[in-house]
């Protein structure tokens, strides 16, 4: 993830879903691409800027990706995916959609788009969060409370209580932050120990 001490542990050679597109059968079905007769274009976005897209292309039976890739530099590649999409009826009634891997035909939510999109199985991915260490996941859920709170991110900021919110759950939210600072303060001492 990037964070202190990131590299080298839990190293499996595999990448992960994040180097990926990832195709929705969820957000398909919302943005209507599902329907018949309607084409229309996805695209990916990465802090606000575009980086990368497809044409999405309605069948009797799921859609077709018409895409261009590229790998390593080389030269591009035009793709034209076929992609079955199966329904499945809803215990409260209406219907979800879910996505056949081209590759196993396995059905999955999602399909990673690198070169080809496949399921994670078929790519042989990994989730980010499991290649972290203990402390990179108490950091993660430290910042993601304190960015509830609309304090700064980082380690050993404190955000003022918000209006509103209960003493009761302000000190719970507190004990877990430092809680999962005392984590990151013990990776840190340990790491330096090996140093000296």
């Amino acid at each position: 993830m990037g964070g202190f001490g990131s590299g080298g542990w839990n190293r499996t050679g595999k990448g992960t879903t994040a180097a990926g597109f990832r195709l929705d059968a969820k957000n398909l079905s919302k943005s209507e691409a599902l329907s018949p007769g309607c084409r229309g274009t996805i695209t990916w976005t990465r802090k606000g800027e575009t980086i990368g897209g497809a044409n999405v292309c309605p069948t009797d039976d799921g859609v077709t990706l018409i895409y261009r890739s590229r790998s390593g530099g080389g030269e591009w590649a035009d793709h034209y995916e076929q992609v079955r999409i199966s329904w499945e009826e809803c215990r409260f009634g209406g219907r979800r959609p879910f996505i056949h891997c081209p590759s196993c035909n396995r059905r999955v939510l999602f399909l990673y788009g690198i070169g080809r999109f496949l399921c994670r199985s078929c790519h042989g991915l990994s989730y980010p969060s499991q290649r972290e260490r203990e402390s990179d996941r108490a950091q993660r859920k430290a910042n993601r409370i304190r960015s509830r709170l609309g304090g700064e991110l980082g380690w050993q900021r404190i955000p003022p209580r918000t209006k509103g919110m209960h003493w009761r759950t302000y000190d719970r939210l507190m004990r877990d932050i430092a809680l999962a600072d005392a984590i990151t303060h013990d990776a840190i001492a340990r790491t330096l120990a090996r140093f000296e």
